[in-house]
């Protein structure tokens, strides 16, 4: 089940979505927050005022109660208590409302009972005022409980808007962890996502230099959106035309070069038995032409073995016996081989080689060894130095080969290993540009590198190699001792 979406830009999309999600809830919870805590402060606000209000519209009410009382002892004018049932009326009905603010709905029961009481004792006032001072000792002791009452009411609006304040600083605190909070998941969101497309594109890229190494083993398949399984699937075909393409070069190269062989080696024999005059006494013309023949003869015979050993190293990997391998005494064996080489040039070969075992197929190994150390001897001047080391770095033997030729440049340095090329330096010594393009295959047939490291005088090649599980624990000598019996000398 593919779980990206159909397409890469759609993946993107739906990152930057996901992304920006948990700013937006952030955002969307501050407002709400913002919103419940503001409304609920206008209502606070109102209630406050209008109890402030009311407050006083109480106290100046119930003065005014007492003062028409006053008024009516001394005159008795009955007008009075008509004015005084007046002021009463609209003292209830603040007290009413007063009584009915939800912020101070822990006092409705006190103010309820104030007007109880003034109820009960206006009740027995009387119709002309015979209980009058009964109703005015009452008033009095109202507008004391009115007073504590008011005072009360204003301390429960006090806390009130220090309960705001606390909670609007609680809610500043809130917020910033929310954001903090919104900011660190964004970022995570951010760091997954290009995560997310590093590793597609990673594989992709890995893919794509396979194909440019060569490395055509393994089927390609990219997973990610719908198109980039696409491209996916265009590359798996590309592999496989590739693949077919090899095939056919390498079948048609090996047929061909077989056929050449019986053909050449007519022209070969034919050559040699002019030359010894087989066919008859040769003019000096003759055995100039013969003896062209024959090194024409010997060179197209390296070319085609050269081009048949180029095969056998593309496709080493598949075929190649492996078995432990004593890469240092493979060393000495090829110096072996090459001392007529060496001793004809006059060179020196110096270094060390610590004992290393590796796994890997002797031929291949002993044909990177000769190909990297008869190319130092060849290019090489007369009396020149060659060094040859084997050390061990980590997991890998690295076998480095340096000599005191004229060096490669760096542009031939992108192309040396490439088949048939042939840089600057090598045009006026003989090959046919496939030793080091071999040896780089049978590098990578074990797994391992070959390259070119930075001289200031010379070539100098090192080819890493993954080493074995058993190693020697052998004394390192120098390849000069090794080699005594390779060139005579010490």
């Amino acid at each position: 089940m593919n779980l990206y979406p159909r397409s890469f830009l759609r993946l993107i999309v739906l990152g930057n979505v996901l992304a920006l999600l948990p700013l937006l809830a952030a955002i969307g919870y501050a407002s709400l927050t913002v919103d419940d805590l503001t409304r609920r402060s206008e209502v606070t606000v109102r209630q406050a005022s209008r109890a402030a209000t009311l407050s006083y519209a109480l106290h100046e009410d119930l003065n005014h109660m007492e003062r028409i009382l006053r008024q009516y002892e001394a005159l008795r004018n009955p007008s009075l208590l008509d004015e005084y049932l007046t002021e009463r009326q609209e003292w209830r009905k603040s007290a009413q409302e007063y009584a009915g603010i939800t912020l101070l709905a822990n006092l409705s029961v006190r103010i309820r009972d104030i007007q109880q009481r003034e109820a009960n004792a206006y009740e027995k006032l009387g119709a002309r005022g015979e209980r009058l001072p009964q109703l005015k000792a009452t008033l009095a002791t109202i507008k004391g409980d009115l007073q504590r009452l008011l005072g009360d009411a204003s301390q429960l609006v006090e806390a009130e808007r220090e309960a705001f304040r606390i909670e609007a600083e609680n809610l500043r605190e809130r917020l910033m962890a929310a954001i903090l909070a919104a900011l660190a998941l964004t970022g995570l969101l951010v760091w997954f996502g290009r995560r997310m497309v590093a590793q597609l594109w990673s594989r992709f890229e890995r893919v794509v230099l396979a194909l440019g190494e060569g490395r055509l083993d393994r089927r390609i398949r990219l997973k990610g959106p719908e198109d980039m399984q696409l491209v996916g699937n265009r590359l798996e075909w590309l592999r496989k035309r590739i693949l077919a393409l090899e095939k056919d070069r390498t079948r048609i190269m090996r047929h061909a070069s077989h056929e050449l062989k019986t053909p050449l080696a007519t022209l070969r024999e034919g050559a040699n038995l002019l030359a010894e005059g087989v066919a008859g006494p040769l003019t000096p013309q003759q055995e100039k032409i013969a003896g062209i023949m024959q090194v024409n003869a010997m060179r197209l015979q390296g070319l085609i073995d050269g081009v048949l050993r180029m095969q056998q190293a593309s496709h080493a990997r598949d075929q190649m016996e492996t078995s432990a391998i004593r890469l240092d005494k493979l060393v000495e064996q090829t110096l072996a081989t090459l001392k007529l080489a060496a001793r004809n040039r006059q060179v020196r070969i110096t270094g060390s080689l610590v004992p290393l075992t590796i796994e890997g197929g002797a031929e291949a190994l002993a044909t990177l060894a000769d190909n990297l150390i008869s190319n130092a001897i060849k290019f090489s001047p007369d009396g020149g130095v060659v060094r040859i080391t084997l050390t061990r770095e980590g997991e890998n033997a690295v076998l480095d080969v340096m000599d005191d030729g004229p060096g490669i440049s760096a542009e031939d340095g992108e192309r040396i290993f490439e088949p048939f090329y042939r840089g600057a330096a090598g045009k006026g010594v003989s090959g046919v540009g496939l030793g080091l393009a071999i040896a780089h295959e049978f590098a990578l047939a074990h797994h391992g590198t070959l390259g070119i490291v930075e001289s200031a005088k010379g070539a100098h090649f090192r080819a890493s190699l993954p080493l074995g599980s058993r190693q020697q624990e052998t004394p390192v000598l120098p390849v000069g001792e090794r080699r005594r019996s390779a060139d005579g000398r010490p």
